[in-house]
């Protein structure tokens, strides 16, 4: 899903497709006025740090949330921002999507101050 007015060099997150995790995540990157690709993967309807213990989040489910996404086609870089809850899943996702894998924060409220630090012309 587009938020803002993405382009080829934005950045591409990913979080969980659990409707109150979807929202805040949304409404966080929307409220810091980020122009971004999100990434919407299934954890079988679960909160992402329960579906990352019980493997529903998981590099298999990222890989497809990608593939289905069509995002490959609309940017130039191969980043990827995962939640930081999923951080110890960094090095599978990596094997499974061949993407460099950024871990960002814990909380999504942190995504505009990560943005701003950390993605500058990535």
């Amino acid at each position: 899903k587009a938020i803002g007015n993405p382009d080829e060099k934005s950045p591409v997150m990913v979080t969980s497709n659990f409707a109150l995790t979807y929202y805040i995540v949304s409404g966080d990157i929307e409220s810091g006025k980020i122009n971004c690709h999100l990434i919407v993967a299934d954890s079988e309807g679960m909160a992402l740090e329960a579906a990352v213990a019980g493997r529903e989040f998981s590099a298999k489910e990222v890989a497809d949330a990608i593939k289905e996404s069509g995002i490959e086609g609309m940017i130039k870089h191969r980043n990827i921002i995962i939640p930081g809850l999923a951080a110890r899943l960094s090095g599978e996702i990596e094997e499974a999507t061949g993407w460099k894998v950024i871990v960002g924060p814990r909380d999504s409220s942190g995504i505009p101050k990560f943005i701003q630090e950390k993605w500058k012309n990535k």
